[in-house]
């Protein structure tokens, strides 16, 4: 009988933890389709005025170098989450949860969740949106996704240095790994994209830092939560501070106090506004399935699976705005070269290697042989 019960006992676990797998898997395929459609959405209508550098609007003249680079990274950052927090409020609404996340709001792990969308939104995300433009601008913006999953990587870091959790030699191992993906992909970067690609992966690699941290404090602070109530606190806070704080402030400095009303207003007319509904649609699975898979496999492997969105983001670029020429971009729009395509799955081996100590599975593997 007890054997019996037992064995039960040991499939539950083992249906629960390939269910958080599916769901941290699934998360970093939502991130590559969220960060294609946000790529492409920065293409269309006003958004492609403004990157070219032509005039705008009724012969608005074209926007400073500082506006282009920061001031529409922030406003297309709080789009982005603002519509994801829309999505994720009308998911806890369908599910009969707006008591409950009112209620979450007041309590210290809603708290904490709101502390994570000021890391994770005006200082990640659009440092995340920066390096895509400028990676954009340079011809190839999924060179950029695999150093933003870095996040795995320096959130283990960050782990041991703020909570002083351990840092195995295998953990050790997935970070070098990691680091040796990121300079394979960004030598090549350099190499072939000049200057542009430099400011690019530098903010994609703050953007790793920014998730990272977000990953520690999510992970200690936001067990409690449901996952669709933590998004909707999330997205909701990201997408507020990034348009009514961080937007206006740089709007100003770029552009003077009419810039605000003149870009936000340019923005939200677009035809361009649609796509990022899609965007928003896609962020948030990509998160919400991120804390699900973490709280049901383990914060380690929930970030290994998400991570994949090393590949599955430049992916997902190409064949949206190359294979299937979506948005009058060119048939052949690039994908990476070879050698980043290499560089992608290395990281993606490294972010396993952190989350996963090959040993141990050995260890069982050969365990499970001897029952046999």
């Amino acid at each position: 009988m007890n054997d019996r019960v037992d064995q039960l006992r040991k499939e539950r676990k083992r249906i629960f933890l390939v269910r958080g797998v599916a769901f941290a898997v699934a998360s970093g395929i939502c991130y590559g389709l969220y960060t294609a459609f946000l790529t492409l959405a920065e293409t269309q209508g006003v958004w492609g005025e403004w990157f070219a550098g032509l005039e705008w609007g009724a012969g608005n003249p074209a926007l400073s170098a500082f506006t282009i680079t920061f001031v529409l990274a922030a406003l297309a950052a709080g789009i982005n989450d603002f519509i994801s927090g829309i999505w994720s409020i009308l998911v806890c609404a369908k599910n009969h949860q707006l008591g409950d996340l009112w209620k979450t709001i007041r309590t210290k792990p809603g708290i904490i969740m709101a502390v994570c969308a000021a890391i994770g939104g005006p200082f990640a995300t659009i440092a995340y949106v920066i390096g895509l433009n400028a990676a954009t601008t340079s011809g190839n913006p999924g060179v950029i996704v695999p150093i933003a999953a870095l996040n795995c990587a320096i959130g283990a870091v960050l782990g041991r240095i703020l909570f002083r959790q351990k840092l195995t030699g295998h953990k050790i191992a997935g970070i070098l790994v990691c680091l040796v993906a990121a300079a394979l992909i960004g030598g090549a970067s350099f190499a072939s994209m000049g200057s542009d690609a430099a400011l690019a992966c530098v903010f994609a690699f703050l953007a790793a830092f920014g998730w990272g941290f977000e990953g520690c404090v999510a992970g200690f602070g936001t067990i409690l939560i449901d996952y669709r109530i933590g998004i909707a606190i999330r997205q909701t806070t990201a997408g507020l501070l990034e348009l009514i704080v961080v937007f206006p402030i740089l709007a100003v400095i770029g552009e003077g106090f009419g810039g605000i009303g003149e870009l936000a207003s340019a923005a939200f007319s677009s035809p361009a506004l649609l796509i990022f509904v899609i965007s928003g649609f896609f962020a948030m699975p990509a998160f919400s399935f991120w804390y699900k898979g973490n709280s049901m496999c383990g914060t380690a492997l929930g970030m290994a699976c998400n991570g994949m969105y090393a590949f599955w983001g430049p992916f997902f670029i190409w064949i949206i705005m190359g294979v299937l020429n979506i948005g009058g971009m060119a048939a052949d729009y690039p994908p990476l070269a070879p050698i980043q395509w290499i560089g992608a799955l290395v990281m993606v081996a490294g972010i396993f290697l952190i989350a996963v100590n090959p040993l141990d599975a050995f260890k069982r593997s050969k365990k499970g042989d001897e029952h046999a």
